[in-house]
């Protein structure tokens, strides 16, 4: 129905809890080219979401911009006593973010020499199934998993692609009907039996075995994962936002009021009123394992709008 058709145009950014804004900031900028596009301190003020999965307290943030998508860096000072472990390789939930680089620039080597920490079993990245594209994931500053895939032959002009966010689900075909209803489309490619002992590399793990889904959010891929082995647990309760590792992730819309009527219509339910700031529109909501996303809808004028960035033009 024409009243159906998304207005989704990708993933705007990815938001990240971290102990230390400099030293996290420091990281990824030194190892990518990233630009530091805006830093300023948000909550505490007009506009401010009160809700358990988005504090109200000010924290400090920086927005590092890549060809296609931002990564949003949000400081939640030292460690906690108790606090959560970093999320396991077989979740659930918002697992990583891939980076992706030609093969020739040695992206994973530069990432463990300023202080990553690998998971993968191997010192390099895996080429995991001979096509040219080599993986390896490894664990930040702060605990935080991300993947690297080195490329033989990009399909981008940059040095860096931020080329996908994974979700880690015990129910992949629930996950795969909201984001169809959400993107308005169907994946390109879904797996039932990814496993060997590559896989084994890439992951860390013994004896995988993995369900997979993805999705063109049209500036990157929305990854959906299961872990058949080691079972990916169900979700207890929402992970801390506070919490070191990924917090949300957010769609930029062309409509903001019809995609919170499209959506509403799908049964999505939203965990915040819409807040107005300087002109941009902004909603979150929860998907069924309980990862928070939002809704954005930027001034027609904006600097940081996708329209201003990469697109996905090879699949």
């Amino acid at each position: 129905m024409a009243e159906d058709v998304t207005t989704v145009k990708g993933i705007n950014h990815v938001g990240l809890s971290v102990h230390d804004l400099d030293r996290a900031v420091s990281f990824y900028t030194s190892v990518m080219p990233l630009e530091l596009a805006d830093r300023c301190t948000i909550g505490g003020g007009p506009g401010t979401v009160g809700v358990d999965r988005l504090p109200i307290e000010p924290h400090d943030v920086a927005l590092l911009k890549g060809p296609n998508a931002y990564l949003e860096l949000l400081e939640v000072g030292p460690a906690r006593p108790g606090e959560t472990t970093p999320l396991a390789v077989e979740g659930p939930g918002l697992t990583h973010v891939c980076f992706q680089s030609p093969q020739h620039a040695q992206l994973y080597s530069r990432f463990i020499e300023h202080g990553a920490t690998p998971v993968s079993s191997d010192d390099a990245p895996i080429d995991l199934n001979r096509a040219g594209v080599r993986y390896g994931y490894a664990r930040d500053i702060d605990g935080i998993m991300f993947e690297v895939e080195q490329l033989d032959e990009p399909r981008f002009g940059d040095p860096i692609w931020i080329a996908h966010v994974a979700l880690v689900s015990p129910d992949i075909d629930r996950l795969v009907e909201f984001y169809e209803d959400v993107l308005g489309v169907a994946p390109y490619g879904r797996a039932n039996k990814v496993t060997g002992p590559r896989v084994d590399q890439v992951t860390g793990l013994d004896g995988a075995r993995i369900r997979a889904a993805w999705f063109n959010a049209g500036n990157m891929v929305l990854e959906l994962w299961e872990y058949i082995v080691p079972a990916t647990p169900e979700p207890t309760e929402p992970r801390a936002f506070v919490a070191p590792g990924y917090n949300r992730f957010v769609f930029e819309v062309a409509d903001f009021d019809r995609e919170v009527g499209r959506l509403s219509g799908h049964g999505v339910e939203f965990v915040t009123e819409p807040v107005e700031v300087d002109g941009s529109r902004e909603i979150y909501a929860e998907d069924p394992d309980g990862n928070l996303f939002g809704l954005l809808q930027l001034p027609a004028d904006s600097e940081m709008s996708l329209d201003r960035l990469g697109r996905i033009d090879w699949m």
